[in-house]
């Protein structure tokens, strides 16, 4: 395990170098900084004014956002608790709603229902995140009133008002991953439910329910987890729509409005750190397949 997680570390390393490499070469293509948006016509006229106002706004410093003046990593960990709660509670709705629809269509296999669950997730992967996040604020908070404005509390202030606001966003960045757990739960359950292990426990005289979540759901786990592993990434990404949909104060927020203001060292901070976020996130699913899986610990 110890080799393993060396060779995990080490390519993580020599990847967030490709991608700081990367990020700086495609940010340099852009032209214009901030000094070019302030100053105009006059940039391109006055190499020396415009040479004045980058060492003013610290263009020379890396690390440091050129219309703040903060360090990047202080203005990342600021947002981080925003994002990092949203992406949990959209981890856990897909959760909650995928692994039972995909238990329960495995179950009911080739029925109406088993069709309609289908259907649903198939509705899931294809509704994009804008346009959903758009009909939920005009249904639930506008239309009906249900939801609280969108104006965002830390979960320490007001609790019910910070999981009221955050339940939307969270619904939207996780239908997609929920239909996605839905369809490899169905999948993976019509797999085991065939082995002989589950065919001995029925012929024992268990009861259908315990064969179903005892013996075989536990196994059907795995390829679910690596599912979820993955759609971290789709997750992640979806964060800068879906912050900005719903105006939360998060990172992904942060990366698009340095995108729009051409803070480049924002942007490359930001990228980079949520890069490296989601190795981290990759490595700890590989790390929690030992746990579900005997076998892999005894590997």
């Amino acid at each position: 395990m110890r080799a393993y997680l060396l060779q995990r570390l080490a390519a993580m390393a020599l990847t967030l170098l490709g991608v700081s490499l990367l990020i700086f070469t495609m940010i340099r293509l852009v032209p214009g900084t901030v000094v070019e948006q302030l100053l105009g016509q006059a940039a391109i006229a006055s190499p020396e004014v415009l040479a004045a106002f980058r060492r003013f706004f610290g263009l020379d410093r890396p690390g440091v956002s050129w219309l703040s003046g903060r360090p990047v990593l202080a203005m990342f960990l600021e947002r981080v608790p925003v994002s990092a709660e949203l992406a949990a509670l959209a981890v856990g709705w897909s959760l909650l709603i995928g692994v039972p629809l995909g238990t329960a269509s495995a179950v009911w296999r080739g029925g109406v229902r088993d069709g309609a669950i289908r259907v649903i997730a198939t509705l899931g992967l294809s509704l994009p995140a804008f346009w959903q996040g758009t009909v939920l604020i005009l249904l639930f908070s506008i239309h009906l009133g249900w939801m609280p404005s969108l104006q965002w509390v830390p979960f320490t202030h007001r609790p019910a008002t910070n999981l009221l606001t955050m339940a939307l966003p969270a619904l939207t960045l996780g239908t997609a991953t929920a239909a996605m757990i839905t369809r490899m739960s169905r999948s993976t359950m019509l797999d085991v439910l065939g082995r002989e292990y589950v065919r001995t426990a029925r012929a024992k005289g268990l009861p259908e329910r315990r064969v179903t979540f005892h013996h075989a759901l536990r196994n059907a786990l795995i390829p679910v987890v690596t599912v979820a592993g993955v759609q971290l990434g789709y997750i992640v990404g979806g964060i800068v729509v879906v912050e900005d949909v719903f105006t939360l104060p998060g990172v992904g927020r942060l990366l698009l409005d340095a995108i729009f203001q051409r803070d480049y060292p924002v942007v490359q901070g930001v990228i980079l750190l949520l890069a490296a976020a989601f190795m981290v996130l990759n490595l700890a699913v590989d790390l929690l397949y030992a746990v579900l899986d005997p076998r892999l610990r005894r590997g």
